[in-house]
Formats: C-alpha cells, structure tokens, sequence
C-alpha cells in the first residue's frame, strides 16, 4: 500500500476523522491487528512494548514513539504511514489502511489518552480467517461423562455437543470462545463447564445449562488460555487456570472472584479438588505439582519429584493420596498428609508406565483401575492398589486430547485430533494377592534322617550324571580344566531343599545350577522392572552394604528390590544428605542378595532396576521396562556367612528329577580342588548371640545389649530375646523382638539413681525363642556377666517431650505416623565439673527403633548437645515401611563407656 499520499493530507490537515477516538474501541484493535506480534512484553522488538497504554508512552530503544498532540512528529505513526524507515509493519507484511491511519492521527492529536477505567481482558481475535475443507472433521479437543452416565459432551473448535446415553442430541451450543481445552459436569450433571480462551489475550471459562444449552455465566481474569475449569464437590466453587500460571476460584452462582494462587513458575495443564472440596492439586510445566489449601489461599507443599513437565493429576477417591502423570513417562502417587498445615507429602510410588510422556489419565468409579494415555497413544490400565501396568490396550491411530471413563467402569471413551472419538473396553481387574495365592506353590519341608555320604571318585555316572538319595553329601574334587560334576536326585512339587557346595580344599570357588530333566536351568522367579535408575557417583565392590548412590534416589523406598547385573539386593536405609547412599540389607557387614542370585560388583553409571517378584501365573507388566529371568544358580553364599561357598534353596517347581551340577566359577581346576556337595532337606532355624556388655551400670543410667541373629535355610520371622530375672529396683527393656528379616535388635538394662551396690556381680541368662513352621522354637543365646553399680554418671541423659517435662524415672510414649516426623527433646543432667559436649550418634542414635524409624535432619555432626547446654531437639522419622506397633528405644552416650537414657516408647501408627 502506499501510504504518502494519506501522511501528506495529515500534514496538510486534510484529513480527520470527524468523531472523537476511544483508545480501547478504536486505536487497540489496530495495534493488535498490526503491532502486537512484535511488540509484546515477552516479545518487545526494538525494546518498544505495545501491549499496554503505559508501555507504548514509555517508548523504546529508539526514544518516545508517541508525541501527544502531534501525530506528524510520532515516530510510529511516521513508520506505520511509510514516511520514516523501517516502515512498519515491514513491507512484506499488509499495513493498517487510510481509514486506520486516521484513527490513529485523531487519537495522537487528541492527546493519545489512554483507556478510561481497566483495560478489557476479553478481547477479539483477529486473524486472517482459512475456510476449512468441507469434508474434514475438526479436532475433538475435550470431553465428558456426567457423574449419572446420562450424559455425554464433546467439544470442536467453537462448538459443544451434548448427548444422551443411547447418543440422540440434546443440545448443539455455539461458542465464540475458539478452542475448548476441557469440560466437565457437575455433581447433577446438569451443568457443564467449559475452559477456553484467546491464546495471548485473555483466558475464560463458561457455565452452560447441560439440558438447554444456555448460557448461564462466564468467568473472566486470566491474561491468557484456560486449559482446566473444575467444579468443586459440591458445585459451589470453580477453580480456573491456565498459560497465566495462575489459578482462580470463583463462586459459581455470582461469578465473584474468590482467590488467586500463584507460585507456579510454567503454564498450569490439570487441576484435581480433593473429595471434600478442601483441597486442590494443580500439575504445571515447571515440573512441580502443588497442593493448594482452598479456603485459605495458602500452599500446603510444591511435589518437586517429577522431572519433566506435569501433565495430570488427581486426588484419588477416598482423598487419601495424591497422583500425577508427567513428562518423564512415569505415574508418581504420594501420600496426602498436608491437610491441615504445610508438611511434606511422602511420596509412596514411582512408576514408569510408558516409554513416552504421561499426558492424560482418570480413575474408574470404584477407584480400583486408573486409565492413562501416553503422547505415543499407549493406553494402559494401572491397578491402583500396588500401581503395577495390568493391561496395554490398542494403541491409539492419533493422537489423544481427552478421555472419560465410563461410570460403570467397562470402558473409556478417549478423544482424537483426527476428529473421532476412540472407545476401549477395559478389562476386569486382577487381583493380585489371589493370583499370587493360586499360584503360589505351598512349602513342604522334610525330615528324612541322617544324611547319606557318597564320594563322587567312587560313584557310577550314567551319561556324566551320578544318580544321588533324597538327602545326600558328596565329596568331590574338579580336577580337570572346565570339568563340571553333576547329580540327580528326585523331588516332588513343593518340597523345599538345600543345596551347599563348600570347599575342602585348594582355590576352589565352587558354583552351583540346578536343570530340569530336559537339560534345561530351573526358573526360579520373574522380576519386573518397575524403575529404571543407576549408579552415580562411584560404582561398588561386592561386599558392601553402604553408599549405593542411585539417580533419581528420592522415589526409591525401603525395602524394595534392586536388581543390577544379574545381582539383586534390597534397600534397608533412605541417603541421609547430600553426600551419602542407600544402605542396603542387612544393614551392616557385607551385604545380602535375594532369590539366590550371586553378589557382583557394580561400575560406574551401570544401569539399575527397582523390580518386584511376578506371580508365577501373572502375565509381564506392560510398563516398557524389561523383565529378568532368575534361574536357581549361585557360586556365592547370598547371606555371605560361608565366603565363597554355594548356597542354594530350592523349591521344586514340579514331581520330577533335577540335576545339580557343582563347577569353579572361573572354569580353573586341580587335583586339590575339593568341595563338598550337599542336598539336604531344608531346615529353618536361626542363632542369637550377645555382645559383651559393659559390666559397670551408673544409676541413672544403662547399658545397651546388642543381639544379633543369623538366620538359615529362609527363615525371616520374628525372635523375642528374653533375660533371667533381675535384681529389685533393676530395670529392663526385655523381652526385645528382633524384627522380621532385621539382623540385630538392642535391649538395655537400666538402674535409677541412689540404686544402691550389690554384695555380688549380677549374671543373667539370655534365651531366643521363634515360630518356625508351626511351633515355638527356642535356644540359648548365651550369658551377661559381671553386671554391677558403679559410681555417679558424668551426664545422666533423658528422652523428653517437646513440649513439656516427664518427671524422672516415669515412662510416656512417642507417637510417629507412618511417612512423617515428630520432634522430641534429649535433656541432660551433669554432675558437678563436667560441662563437656555429648554425643549420640547419627541416624540410628535411637537404638531399638523400628526398622525404617530413624533420627532425621541431624547434619554431618550427627546428635549432640554442645558444652554449656543441656538439651537438644532432635527429631524422629517413620518410614512408611516402618511395622505398626510400640518399641522401646533409648539414647547412648559417648560418656563413661557408652551411658544410655531410660527407655521411652515409640508408637508407630
């Protein structure tokens, strides 16, 4: 266009509109159809911001581009007419027309004022308008069920389609809002609420009347695209949010704004209302999810775990836990336990569930099953109660914009760019533990009476294969290179053996396989990949049990396997900062492995997996992570008590014969590389042992006990240790229980102060006792000796409540819910002269706590009261792991040979 010949009759005065110029009405529609583009706050070309009255008089790196009064002096009006380079819009682009350019003129000379009153947030989209061909389907960008199923709504671009169940119209409600990003009913169902928007310009939902279409009211604030509007429970509030990263909650009835949350740092996808309407759950693209209290405005916790944009989330049913699906392709669930007040939510579950990014998701009604779609069109249905993939349905033929469960939980109705609406039947959900049950082989164990003795030098072998008794030692030797000896012996379906091969003799590292008639190795269990991490830091040798340092170690709980090059070992103890690991089991000495699989060293950036144990009938989780075969093979003592010893517990999978074969592990061999081979019936047993306890007890004070147990042939259960009786005014913490599948335990023995001394050192008889298959068995554990009062303590310690005093010697109770921390008090009363710093420990400082109870946010220094103080606020965390229940623990100082604190008891509930 040429536009000198307008600017000359501008000059001239020869052109004017002849009516007065509002800036929002007349001037803002030319600058967003021309300007805006290129000269936003986020976009400012030539530093020159038009978005705003304010900004445009500010000017930009040129200088004012206004001069009120006088338009022929305006640097942009001078652009925009063609008179002053670079002509804007650049000659490329179309510019504003004569007509526009006079509204401009009159405006500048009147003064360029700016709006009167705020400024319109909803605003006209003007963009060139593109015919769509006739015969294509426009995208279906959101959809949903009403909560009585009578209902069903889809959303295309500017239009929402409202049906029945059988799918006969009921209503056909033209928009002038564009793109829909999401709709929902309400509780009755009749009402429908639809989020939409002007990307850029201003963000609204809208309530339509889902029987007639109506429009009932609209809800305006947002300074850009809504992509969620939710109801509240019970209809009376809506929460908004959107490419703002602000949400709003508003009445419903009236329209009023009620709040604004802000804090999110990225555009907000989803928004989820607990069940009772309190709280709300937003998932963000600064990779964050954060629980919002709704009454109050204040943020309850930001769950930073996710590591890639948070796409979904959800408040489950019974409001008990929080879940969300993000960009990097896991589902993560935590437990909500910030519904009073600020606090952690404990996260309970990582999954990965995909091999793409988790972008939708929705519980069934009866909250057993959550459906999800991954950005590749993965449908896959999760079994909410141990969060595992149960089925991979159809991969979707476009990509996905919204799904709907069905309300009675058969199918889910998922929307297409394409324009279709794609429905998948979901499949009954399986139980788990009864398919476990079914398929569990029940143990049978045997007593078949002394063990025969063979020497395989001696012994006849058909085809290489020395036929042996149920319940045989063998002495053998593998004398030749990459000689492998092997023996056959009989079993039937569920009979429980041992099978050892200790070396006699030599350098020999003797390993040990089980086959199957066919030749084949025995299978011994599935281990499925739920988490996929690996080593950081530094790799590990084969013995220890400390600083196993993971990536992404915050989503990895206790007590879960962890399987690595063929090994798999189990994690015991949480990293406790920034420059430590997971311990794994058994928590102390060299480490364990599980499912007979043989210790390994671990390099560097060596791939890991948290895996659990499959059914032996349940099918292989569709989640994208591998599953690992583990075959009844070993060439190292899982529990490390024989060194390099074979140990082996077999369970015959069938009736049938099996075949041994016992080798060296690195194929070398000799005439004196002797072992003995044994298959034994397998006998569950355990031993207890005492540490030599300090005789001298201070009054005031105690003694710590240590038990440690060894337990053999797969007995995990619990062992109550007891002691002989004690003399009057003496106190104990016995019996103790050394908890299942934990290796030590304390006890302690405690005088009060003004115990007076005994004519004779006190010693006491220790006795463990178990349930094993069925009855009670019980063995001595050995003797305390030489017990006896001493003099005064330097520092006689106490356990105290945060908040109040417990008189001297009186008992009280810590209670500690399970995945969260509690704080209490150690207080210290110091003898005359001794004002010198005490220490505790570190995170297992309170001895006897239950497995995943621990002393928490200690630092380097671990619990200590510094000279010159007598207490110190120390705080106590249950993992989730941890056992319901009540244990004593008590506090060791580093006075006097190790004082301990009168018990306390902590209940973990």
């Amino acid at each position: 266009m040429n536009r000198l010949p307008f600017f000359l009759a501008i000059c001239l005065g020869l052109a004017r509109p002849a009516v007065g110029v509002d800036y929002v009405e007349d001037v803002l529609p030319i600058l967003e159809t021309y300007c805006l583009g290129c000269h936003t706050q986020d976009d400012a070309q030539g530093g020159l911001v038009m978005d705003s009255h304010k900004a445009l008089m500010a000017g930009g790196g040129s200088g004012l581009a206004i001069t009120p009064g006088v338009a022929s002096s305006s640097r942009m009006f001078l652009m925009a007419a063609g008179k002053l380079e670079p002509v804007m819009p650049p000659d490329d682009m179309e510019g504003p027309t004569p007509e526009e350019l006079e509204v401009l003129a009159e405006w500048i000379d009147d003064g360029a004022k700016g709006p009167d009153g705020d400024m319109p947030l909803k605003r006209t989209l003007r963009t060139p308008k593109v015919p769509t061909a006739s015969d294509v389907d426009l995208p279906i960008t959101a959809i949903a069920i009403s909560p009585d199923g009578k209902r069903f709504a889809q959303a295309r671009f500017g239009v929402i389609e409202i049906s029945d169940a059988a799918g006969k119209p009921i209503a056909n409600i033209q928009t002038h809002s564009g793109k829909i990003n999401s709709l929902s009913f309400d509780a009755s169902g009749q009402r429908i609420l639809a989020a939409t928007g002007l990307t850029g310009g201003y963000g609204q939902a809208v309530l339509y009347d889902a029987l007639n279409g109506q429009l009932i009211r609209e809800y305006v604030g947002h300074r850009d695209v809504l992509y969620a509007a939710e109801f509240s429970p019970d209809g009376t509030r809506i929460a908004t949010a959107g490419y703002d990263q602000t949400i709003s909650i508003w009445n419903t009835d009236s329209g009023d704004l009620i709040t604004t949350l802000k804090g999110h740092n990225g555009a907000i996808f989803d928004l989820s209302f607990s069940p009772d309407g309190r709280h709300l759950v937003s998932a963000c693209a600064d990779e964050t999810a954060k629980v919002w209290d709704t009454e109050t405005g204040e943020r309850m916790d930001t769950l930073s775990q996710p590591e890639g944009e948070v796409y979904a989330v959800r408040f489950t049913h019974d409001g008990k836990y929080l879940l969300a699906g993000s960009a990097d392709n896991r589902l993560r669930v935590w437990r909500f336990v910030s519904v009073d007040r600020p606090r952690i939510n404990p996260i309970v579950q990582t999954r990965f569930v995909d091999e793409s990014p988790v972008v939708h998701f929705d519980l069934t009604k009866d909250g057993r099953g959550l459906v999800i779609i991954s950005e590749a069109g993965n449908v896959k249905l999760l079994r909410t109660d141990d969060w595992s993939v149960v089925s991979a349905m159809t991969p979707l033929p476009d990509a996905a914009t919204d799904l709907a469960v069905a309300r009675d939980g058969s199918s889910v109705s998922i929307s297409l760019m394409n324009g279709e609406i794609i429905k998948r039947t979901l499949p009954a959900i399986p139980d788990r533990e009864q398919s476990a049950r079914a398929s569990r082989i029940e143990p049978i164990y045997l007593d078949v009476g002394p063990l025969a003795t063979m020497d395989e030098a001696k012994s006849e072998s058909i085809e290489g294969i020395i036929d042996v008794p149920r319940g045989v030692e063998v002495k053998g030797v593998i004398a030749q290179p990459s000689e492998t000896d092997r023996y056959r012996f009989t079993a039937k379906r569920g009979e429980v053996w041992a099978i050892d091969a200790d070396k006699t003799s030599g350098d020999l590292d003797p390993k040990i396989q089980v086959r199957d008639e066919s030749g084949e190795l025995v299978r011994r269990t599935r281990l499925q990949a739920v988490r996929d991490t690996y080593f950081t830091f530094r790799g590990k040798n084969s013995m220890q049990t400390n600083d196993f340092r993971l990536f992404g170690w915050q989503e990895i709980g206790l007590d879960q396997y962890l399987y690595s090059n063929g090994e798999v070992t189990k994690t015991w103890m949480h990293p406790r900062g920034p420059d430590s690991g997971f311990d794994v089991y058994p928590g102390e000495g060299t480490r364990h492995t599980y499912f007979g699989t043989t210790h390994t060293t671990h390099a560097l950036g060596e791939p890991a997996y948290v895996v659990r144990e499959l059914a032996a009938d349940e099918a292989q989780e569709p989640n994208g992570l591998p599953v690992f075969d583990v075959y009844y093979e070993n060439d190292d003592d899982p529990s490390r008590k024989t060194g390099s010893s074979s140990r082996l517990l077999f369970t015959a999978p069938i009736d049938g014969r099996f075949t041994v074969s016992v080798s060296d592990t690195r194929g070398h061999s000799g005439a004196d590389y002797g072992y003995a081979f044994r298959v034994r019936p397998a006998d569950p047993s355990f031993t207890v042992t005492v540490a030599k306890v300090e005789p001298e007890i201070h009054p005031g004070t105690g003694r710590e006990v240590r038990l440690v147990s060894e337990r053999s042939d797969g007995f995990e259960g619990p062992i109550e240790v007891s002691i002989g009786e004690l003399p009057e005014g003496w106190r104990s913490t016995f019996p103790v229980t050394i908890e299942a599948n934990q290796k030590t335990a304390f006890g302690m023995i405690w005088l009060p102060e003004g115990a007076s001394p005994g004519e004779n050192p006190v010693d006491l008889p220790v006795t463990a006792s178990a349930e094993i298959l069925g009855r009670t068995v019980e063995r001595a554990a050995g003797m305390i000796r030489g017990l006896k009062v001493g003099g005064a303590a330097k520092v006689i310690p106490m356990i105290q409540p945060i908040d109040r005093d417990v008189p001297e010697g009186d008992s009280w109770t810590i209670e500690v819910p399970r995945g969260e921390t509690v704080s209490a008090r150690v207080v210290l009363k110091r003898s005359e002269g001794f004002d010198g710093e005490v220490r505790f420990g570190n995170e297992n400082a309170c001895l006897n706590s239950h497995h995943g109870v621990y002393v928490d946010n200690i630092g380097l220094s671990g619990l200590l009261v510094l000279p010159g103080s007598d207490e110190q606020v120390f705080f106590l965390t249950a993992d989730p792991v941890a056992a319901p229940g009540e244990r004593t623990i008590f506090l060791k100082t580093n006075q006097d040979k190790g004082t301990t604190s009168l018990p306390v008891t902590v209940r973990v509930k």
